[in-house]
């Protein structure tokens, strides 16, 4: 009886920590981009075995989706909330040059999405459609607040939502890879300011 108990108390699954292995992929991905760390280095970092690790994600497509929703709530979502709160267009612009140049303890430089965006057509259709609809998301917001910057005659009305959108989404793409490249951060953030005063 005792025997046939201590069997069966091995061949239970080890409780996965989901919250710890997400946090290690997201920072991995992060860090290193999607081709750039393999789904072995992961279990590695987090000491959780594949088996165990495919159980709760599915697959590689699984982990990745996940990772960037716990991107987004980490990073993005407050991101949005602080723009929420700002009432002209500068204030937003101001925000988004914070966003790029601030360091951030224990975390990596650049952007998760932008470096999923790069390798898009690699990812899986979870994490495609994921990172489709954020992005959709964050270009409506900010044609949203171009609206109101032209109501409030912030905005030349010779520049549609669209272009101010598809410029603003431009430089803060550019900003962010030089910062995941490492560039120097004052360079990034002088740079940046100075193609947002176009706008401004």
């Amino acid at each position: 009886m005792t025997q046939e108990k201590t069997k069966a108390a091995r061949g239970r699954p080890k409780t996965i920590n989901r919250e710890r292995i997400l946090d290690v992929a997201m920072k991995a991905y992060w860090q290193e981009g999607t081709r750039g760390v393999s789904i072995n280095e992961i279990c590695k970092l987090a000491e959780v075995s594949k088996p165990g690790l495919y159980r709760e994600f599915g697959n590689e497509d699984g982990l990745m989706e996940a990772a960037l929703a716990a991107y987004i709530e980490q990073t993005f979502s407050p991101l949005i909330a602080t723009l929420e709160s700002q009432t002209s267009l500068s204030g937003v612009l101001a925000e988004l040059v914070d966003f790029v140049c601030n360091e951030r303890k224990e975390l990596p430089d650049g952007c998760l999405m932008v470096k999923m965006r790069d390798t898009q057509t690699k990812l899986g259709d979870k994490t495609q459609n994921a990172l489709a609809e954020i992005h959709y998301q964050f270009m409506a917001f900010i044609e949203g607040w171009a609206q109101r910057a032209r109501e409030g005659g912030e905005i030349p009305e010779t520049m549609s939502n669209q272009f101010v959108a598809d410029y603003i989404d431009a430089q803060l793409t550019a900003a962010l890879a030089q910062r995941a490249r490492g560039e120097d951060v004052e360079k990034v953030n002088a740079v940046l300011k100075m193609a947002f005063s176009v706008l401004a």
